[in-house]
């Protein structure tokens, strides 16, 4: 119990250029900071289109993604992406989809992903798409209380996106309903075709036993269309995960768009 009281705290606490977008904001109440960082050819190659990653947390994640994925374009190993750096005014409010009761954690905090998700959905992703030379594929990525909200969205809106990356996923958030939904999801038959990256660190106790379990049900239950990339970094405190991982998500990336042409 500790730990997971531990880790409550912790989570609260090469682009040729970059913008920033103003959103219009008709779903949400406080301005999220929108930055879109653009890939090295985009400038150059007027009739190119690209397939755009939506990075959650994005003041701390959003070049660490580009610069990644940028490198890995470079040697052939990824297609050259849109970042979208998205920087939430209220994480735990706009990321959990659950209002969180458990004394462990912060009482009455969360609830918001679903209007979080209404805000990505309606206003920005069709404004990116008006503004910038866009394909059809998009990928969302976050982590922690920000995985969970990858994960929401994927058994939630599962043609919003078409890759998620979940690194350590707070899953064991609220009464784990998002963990119990997914589970559900998974067991009713419909057709998944998706790409889903998950990892854990070195988080253990109940946490760990909530993820072990919610990804045996993921495993179990998949379909065949969904291409699915699991890594444990057992060594790796929670912090570190989307560091840790993020080669091998974006790898898993390019193989799964290669082989369904997107």
């Amino acid at each position: 119990m500790k730990t997971l009281a531990l880790y409550v705290l912790l989570f609260l606490s090469f682009a040729s250029y970059a913008s920033t977008v103003e959103p219009v904001l008709k779903a949400l109440n406080e301005k999220p900071e929108i930055t879109v960082l653009l890939p090295a050819s985009y400038a150059s190659d007027k009739t190119k289109h690209y397939p755009v990653i939506y990075v959650l947390d994005g003041q701390l994640n959003a070049q660490l993604v580009q610069s990644m994925n940028a490198r890995l374009a470079a040697s052939a190993g990824s297609y050259e992406h849109i970042v979208v750096g998205i920087e939430s005014a209220d994480r735990l409010k706009d990321f959990a989809p659950s209002v969180n009761m458990d004394l462990r954690g912060p009482i009455g905090a969360g609830g918001g992903a679903d209007k979080f998700l209404d805000y990505l959905e309606i206003e920005l992703i069709p404004r990116i798409a008006r503004q910038y030379r866009t394909t059809d594929h998009k990928t969302i990525a976050g982590h922690s209380i920000a995985g969970l909200l990858v994960v929401h969205s994927f058994h939630s809106r599962p043609q919003l996106f078409q890759a998620h990356l979940a690194f350590s996923p707070a899953i064991w958030w609220g009464e784990r309903e998002t963990a119990n939904e997914v589970k559900k999801y998974m067991r009713s038959g419909i057709s998944k075709g998706n790409y889903l990256y998950l990892n854990i660190g070195n988080e253990s106790g109940e946490m760990r036993a909530v993820y072990d379990a919610f990804v045996d049900s993921i495993v179990r239950n998949r379909s065949l269309d969904l291409m699915l990339n699991l890594d444990e970094f057992n060594t790796a405190a929670h912090g570190f995960t989307l560091s840790a991982g993020l080669y091998n998500a974006l790898r898993g990336l390019y193989k799964y768009q290669q082989a369904t042409g997107k």
